[in-house]
């Protein structure tokens, strides 16, 4: 893995990119306040940044302004792609960890039969999912399925 890749794999150079690209203007220790880092390890990850040709630095008075370079904004922006992919398959995660709970809490319950329908109502956007969430989803419904039958 290059030194790049191993820099965005960890959490505050992931934010301190994000947080130069959303703060105008930008300054080492606004991002410093905004990632909720050190100003010295944070002009560490700048410095490494502006290596990599990421982000431009202008300095002014005892201000160093922060810009990102196009190659910085393309990175920025498939970061919150990333962000926004994790985000969103950690809520169906979750969705699903619920929807579990209730089940379980359902069973032998008489009130199985009305609580049916909207599991399986969440179940089938959860089905209509791609990988290990959607297969899941339909063992989960096999279940509440079997649960009614035999209610």
């Amino acid at each position: 893995m290059n030194e790049l890749a191993k820099l965005f794999l960890k959490e505050k150079p992931f934010q301190a990119l994000l947080a130069v690209d959303e703060l105008d203007p930008a300054y080492a220790s606004l991002v410093a306040r905004r990632i909720d880092s050190t100003f010295a390890y944070t002009t560490i990850i700048i410095s490494e940044m502006e290596r990599a040709g990421l982000l431009k630095s202008r300095p002014e008075g005892r201000v160093r302004y922060l810009k990102l370079t196009e190659s910085g904004q393309r990175a920025a922006e498939a970061l919150k792609n990333l962000r926004a992919v994790l985000e969103y398959s950690s809520t169906h995660w979750k969705r699903l960890e619920l929807i579990e709970a209730l089940v379980a809490s359902a069973e032998g319950s008489a009130d199985l039969p009305l609580q049916a329908g909207p599991l399986r109502r969440d179940l089938a956007l959860l089905k209509g999912l791609d990988g290990d969430l959607s297969r899941l989803a339909e063992d989960l419904d096999r279940r509440v399925c079997s649960l009614l039958a035999s209610h």
